[in-house]
């Protein structure tokens, strides 16, 4: 009898086992997931980031050549 309980409580125990591990692995997944989106979002946000820099660099050397272009005509 004795032994027939101990037996049921491993089973039992087992079973918690992996309920507890199904539990843990679908947080990680919809945590994966989280992450994965946040990543995507991170990635527009850089694209987004580096076409601007790119135009802002654009304007910048336009400047640059606009005041040198002042600059030696106003040494003429």
């Amino acid at each position: 009898m004795k032994k027939q309980k101990e037996e049921q409580e491993a089973a039992l125990k087992g079973i918690r086992d992996k309920n507890e591990i199904m539990d843990d692995a679908e947080a990680l997944r919809r945590k994966n997931s989280m992450m994965e989106e946040e990543l995507r979002e991170m990635q527009e946000r850089y694209s987004q980031i580096s076409l601007k820099f790119a135009e802002v660099e654009g304007e910048r050397q336009q400047l640059v050549m606009t005041i040198r272009n002042l600059r030696s005509a106003k040494k003429k």
